[in-house]
Formats: structure tokens, C-alpha cells, sequence
């Protein structure tokens, strides 16, 4: 993914219009290259099949902590809906960002993350 967003950035560098510092340009433009990634490529998300599905050799050596746990109920969620919660909840972005990023309705964003913050609270109690 460093890989792709650096490629992108060096096709997409002639665009910057310095209205925003750099490092921001940059973050907005990887945000959107992994979104586009995910959904090229949903194999990122094998990592989250559970444990019962995977052959022996595929299971991790590590032990399984409480983040992983979250991990795992953050997969459970449907894929948009846990888009929104990760860009919110983790990255921070507003609503009004994450419906410009995602051409969705404001309203839309929030109604998302607030259905995946029930579905996990479920999920974790």
C-alpha cells in the first residue's frame, strides 16, 4: 500500500495547490488510495476470517489480546459501516470529511457510525 501511495503521489504531485500543508495533502490523498484499494481488493481482510476457518499453518503464533478482539468484532461489521467507524472512530475525520470522501450524505455517516458503535457495544459486553 506505501508502495501504491507513493507511486500515486508522484503522479499526483503536480496537483498540489499548497492550500493545505503538505503532510495533510498527503494523508487526505493515502486515505483515499486505500479506500479505493478496498474496494479492488477485499483480500485485505482475510486477517479477520476466525480462527476456526483457517488451515493450522495460517494461525497466528501470538497470543489474542483484547485488540484483537476488537479487531475481529470491527470485521464483523458491514464493509461501509466499518468504514466510517474506522475513519471516525480511529483516524479521527468528521462526518462532513467522511461523506466527501465517501459521497455519501452527512447524515448518512452518522447514522453509520452510530450503528456500528451499538453493533459493537453488543458484540463486547
Amino acid at each position: 500500500m506505501t508502495q501504491v501511495c507513493f507511486i500515486r503521489l508522484w503522479h499526483k504531485l503536480e496537483q498540489f495547490r499548497g492550500d493545505s500543508q503538505f503532510t495533510t495533502w498527503l494523508h487526505r490523498l493515502c486515505i483515499r488510495q486505500a479506500i479505493n484499494e478496498l474496494k479492488v481488493q477485499q483480500s485485505w481482510w482475510r486477517r479477520f476470517i476466525p480462527t476456526e476457518q483457517l488451515e493450522p499453518q495460517d494461525i497466528p503464533t501470538v497470543a489474542f489480546d483484547e485488540y484483537h478482539q476488537l479487531d475481529k468484532c470491527i470485521a464483523k461489521l458491514p464493509q461501509r459501516t466499518r468504514i466510517v467507524f474506522v475513519l471516525c472512530a480511529i483516524e479521527g475525520y468528521q462526518h462532513k470529511e467522511i461523506a466527501a470522501l465517501l459521497n455519501i450524505a452527512e447524515g448518512t455517516s452518522k447514522a453509520q457510525y452510530h450503528n456500528a458503535k451499538q453493533f459493537l457495544q453488543e458484540l463486547l459486553a
